[in-house]
């Protein structure tokens, strides 16, 4: 009897019963197995999907996050005066809010060296930013030289109207008469403050802007948080 006699001589040995059960035993290994098989891969397939999708949601948030705040350490990190310049746009310059005596005002200035020969006084808060780690989180609250919580926070805003109200301020209460066109572009520059920056340090609040890809300094507020008389 040769080697294939063997299985075949004790296949038909195994009478009909067992040879029903050997081909039941068969047909339910060949159903199970693809279905086994298929799951597997599925499951294989949905976890790798639901990795994948998830790393580039953190991803992106990630660099959401990190864009501005990467710009504000570098403008807090400034040293000189042709750096502060590179913040300040040409044609809009930007507006400083400070207290001369009891009541605010806010004015506009094209330059720095304007601000240094109109408000000398002011020179020492643009030469250097005390504020460092920067964290996106709600503006502390302030309490006439208290601040709930200390550090350089910064937050997106969508309603800035700081310099429209300081305007108004000016026009209502110490009567600074300003033109129709000066309040329009007052306006207009309010609605392109997109991130607001308050360093406790420095008791100073900042508005900034992105054009064509480049930040700028639109509000330079020195008033806020200023209790003096």
């Amino acid at each position: 009897m040769n080697i294939l006699h063997k299985p075949v001589y004790k296949f038909y040995s195994l009478g009909i019963r067992g040879r029903f059960r050997f081909f039941l035993s068969v047909f339910c290994i060949l159903t199970i197995l693809p279905f086994s098989s298929c799951s597997d891969t599925n499951d294989s397939w949905e976890q790798i999907n639901s990795e994948k999708v998830l790393l580039a949601a953190s991803s992106n948030t990630s660099v959401k996050k990190n864009e501005f705040e990467q710009v504000l350490e570098k403008f807090l990190a400034i040293s000189s005066d042709n750096e502060l310049k590179e913040y300040i746009h040409p044609q809009l310059g930007f507006y400083v809010n400070h207290k001369p005596g009891a009541i605010s005002l806010v004015e506009h200035f094209t330059d720095l060296d304007e601000v240094y020969e109109q408000l000398p006084h002011l020179e020492p808060y643009f030469k250097q930013f005390n504020g460092k780690n920067p964290k996106n989180e709600e503006s502390p609250k302030f309490d006439c030289e208290v601040f709930s919580k200390e550090g350089t926070f910064y937050q997106k805003t969508v309603s800035f109207n700081e310099i429209e109200k300081g305007i108004e301020i000016n026009e209502n209460i110490i009567e600074k008469v300003h033109s129709e066109k000066e309040k329009e572009f007052a306006k207009q520059t309010d609605k392109k403050v997109s991130h607001v920056v308050v360093l406790t340090d420095d008791y100073l609040e900042i508005g900034f802007t992105s054009i064509n890809g480049k930040w700028y300094m639109l509000w330079f507020n020195l008033a806020k948080f200023d209790c003096s008389a």
